[in-house]
């Protein structure tokens, strides 16, 4: 039977639609502000790389705090965890919302508050639905997710581009999203595991369990899979903006926004296709192909011109990235089930790690280009983030080797049937 005809409710019972809506909500948020640099540059009159500060204030919070709210989750079950994390969200939206009647501090502050509360909330989710599916269809529902997920890495930069005179009604509407995943999981989503009772005080169990995580073969060299695969991705993405809005492009906003969405539009669709080939052929051969076309995309970028071939290469962009990262988020889970919250925190961590910084060891590239010998500050980034993803391989390779746990149990209840 096909995975199209199994029964729907393995993929779309009320349970897995609370997670889905819950994790549309944090990329729809975090990409708005990519379409936004240069009007955020003239609403607050700063230059690009206090902007993209909004990047780094954001990501530094959400990569240091997840790594202990996995493992809070473990041992206080993955309801509360989730609440707390979308109430902290939710605010720090709704600040955002105000900033223009203050300054870039207020914006900056307001977007590190949110990214302390998506902290308790981006590991914390695929942990869920760890929990509620099996190693068997898990890649399919992953699919689900991540292409929901992807659907909100679209619809954020065209809202923003389309609303960019007017973009702080936009986190008037993301607050108030934020508030209702908070509401739908706490009313619906209920005690999914039993919370595991710390044996000793907290601190010293978070530790433990984090150490534990790290210990695993396979967790390092994922987590700096991830960590360089978002530093390649952001390096590109972070400054595209701002360089389509100057010489010799001199874009307009919905422009900009549209080229910036058509990766996650294309990528809607392929999700689901990569949750079935990652359980079909293996996590490792799909993560090969992500990099494979996210390389062949970087270089249709460097000989980009105009707006049909930004589109172009953006949409190939989409689909490498969506690839590369599927596999890459099912191995965090799957390393070791019993400490799934932990393993996927630090996982999580380190990848945003690469996202948070981009943009701050970047810039020097972008805003220095004449130095570098390129035609323009974007192809330097553009050439780096294409050298990054090529070390990608030999660690992805390493892990896709590793047997996972799960697999063996499902392997051995066959040989002894």
């Amino acid at each position: 039977m096909s995975w199209m005809a199994e029964g729907w409710l393995r993929y779309l019972n009320s349970k897995l639609l609370t997670l889905y809506f819950a994790g549309f909500v944090g990329p729809l948020s975090a990409n708005t502000v990519l379409a936004l640099i240069p009007i955020l540059k003239s609403t607050f009159n700063v230059d690009v790389g206090t902007v993209l500060l909004s990047i780094t204030v954001l990501m530094l919070p959400f990569a240091f705090f997840q790594l202990f709210s996995g493992p809070l989750s473990d041992m206080y079950g993955r309801r509360n965890i989730l609440v707390l994390g979308f109430l902290i969200y939710g605010t720090g939206l709704l600040v955002i919302g105000f900033s223009p009647n203050f300054n870039i501090w207020v914006f900056l502050g307001a977007r590190f508050v949110c990214g302390v509360g998506y902290a308790f909330i981006g590991p914390v989710l695929p942990a869920a639905i760890g929990d509620l599916t099996e190693i068997s269809y898990r890649g399919k529902v992953m699919g689900i997710y991540s292409s929901v997920a992807t659907l909100a890495v679209a619809l954020g930069p065209l809202l923003a581009g389309f609303f960019a005179y007017s973009w702080w009604y936009v986190y008037f509407m993301l607050s108030g999203m934020a508030y209702t995943s908070m509401l739908l999981i706490w009313f619906i989503l209920g005690k999914i595991i039993e919370p595991r009772k710390a044996d000793v005080q907290v601190a010293s169990q978070v530790a433990n369990d984090l150490k534990d995580a790290c210990s695993m073969g396979g967790v390092m060299a994922l987590s700096a899979a991830g960590f360089l695969g978002f530093l390649s991705f952001m390096g590109v993405q972070s400054f595209l903006s701002d360089a389509l809005s100057l010489h010799p492009y001199y874009m307009q906003p919905d422009a900009i926004g549209l080229i910036l969405s058509v990766g996650g539009a294309v990528g809607i669709f392929v999700s689901p296709a990569a949750g079935h080939l990652a359980d079909k052929l293996g996590r490792g051969k799909v993560a090969y192909l992500g990099v494979a076309l996210s390389f062949a995309s970087l270089i249709l970028l460097l000989i980009s011109r105009d707006f049909p071939s930004f589109m172009l290469s953006m949409a190939l962009f989409g689909v490498g990235r969506n690839l590369f990262w599927l596999p890459l988020v099912a191995l965090s889970v799957e390393l070791s089930p019993r400490q799934r919250g932990a393993t996927s925190s630090v996982f999580n961590s380190i990848r945003f790690f690469g996202y948070a910084i981009a943009p701050y060891l970047l810039t020097p590239v972008y805003e220095g280009w004449l130095l570098t010998g390129f035609s323009s500050g974007l192809n330097a980034v553009t050439i780096v983030s294409l050298l990054l993803l090529l070390v990608t391989i030999p660690l992805i390779r390493y892990v896709a080797g590793r047997k996972l746990p799960e697999l063996m149990v499902e392997t051995a209840g066959v040989l002894e049937a």
